[in-house]
């Protein structure tokens, strides 16, 4: 057997070691069920072959499977894990997914993770994690980003502009100051950003929408001011502006 997909069921009691006994099994995905106790880390971390592990929406804590070298998608939402993100998930070289997502977490958001060289989505939020963002991001092949709901303070980096894939930006409802960057408006396939309740200031990028195909800008709840940038409406995809409670002026773009 090289799938099994248990989810969206009502089982329960423990997960017996033998549903990991499958030395071909490629895919285990148990979310959405009412497991409980501790999951049987032994046996999957034996599971050489794995490359998808979804263990989302299920009532037992998760160990660490730093030994699934081939992993490529790891799931952890509202499992109940506490501490810090495991650094041992950091030798997971293969990850292209990481949702760890609706959790007890405490700590920063680890520099692996904006090291990772295969990444390309990231889901942290609600985790109550602290800290500031890196100055450099290297996982350049970021496509959708969601740090949001957490308690992350400090400054959006300049060098968030070097995710030229980046399509999702979401760090809305976190404590986030300073400016938003203009590299942000350089971002060539930005389509959706949600900055929302934070404590952002000064003035939106001047190009923002003019290099992007920008659909949904939500940044209402902030400090920002001076006039919305014309070139919101320059490519016709704008679909969703959200700007309230902020110290805008001047005059609308026209659409």
């Amino acid at each position: 057997m090289e799938h099994l997909n248990l989810s969206a069921n009502y089982f329960g009691g423990i997960v017996p070691p033998v549903v990991a006994g499958l030395p071909a099994l490629r895919s285990l995905i148990l979310d959405t069920n009412q497991f409980t106790g501790a999951y049987p880390a032994a046996e999957i971390s034996k599971l050489a072959r794995l490359e998808e592990l979804t263990l989302a929406s299920n009532l037992f804590v998760p160990a660490e499977f730093a030994k699934l070298t081939k992993l490529s998608f790891l799931w952890m939402s509202d499992v109940n894990m506490t501490g810090e993100i495991p650094k041992a998930y950091s030798r997971l070289v293969n990850l292209q997914v990481i949702a760890i997502t609706k959790n007890n977490l405490s700590g920063e958001i680890p520099a692996w993770v904006w090291r990772h060289p295969k990444l390309e989505k990231l889901y942290l939020f609600s985790c109550g994690l602290t800290g500031e963002l890196p100055r450099k991001m290297t996982a350049v092949n970021l496509i959708e980003l969601d740090v949001s709901s957490n308690q992350l303070t400090g400054e959006i980096p300049e060098d968030i502009g070097d995710l030229k894939n980046l399509s999702m930006l979401f760090m809305y409802t976190n404590q986030l100051a300073g400016t938003i960057p203009a590299s942000i408006a350089m971002l060539p396939n930005l389509r959706d950003i949600r900055l929302f309740e934070n404590k952002l200031s000064g003035e939106l990028p001047a190009e923002l929408g003019k290099h992007s195909p920008l659909g949904n800008l939500e940044v209402c709840n902030n400090n920002l001011s001076g006039p919305l940038p014309e070139s919101l409406c320059t490519n016709g995809a704008l679909y969703g502006l959200v700007v309230f409670n902020n110290n805008f002026s001047g005059q609308l773009p026209k659409s």
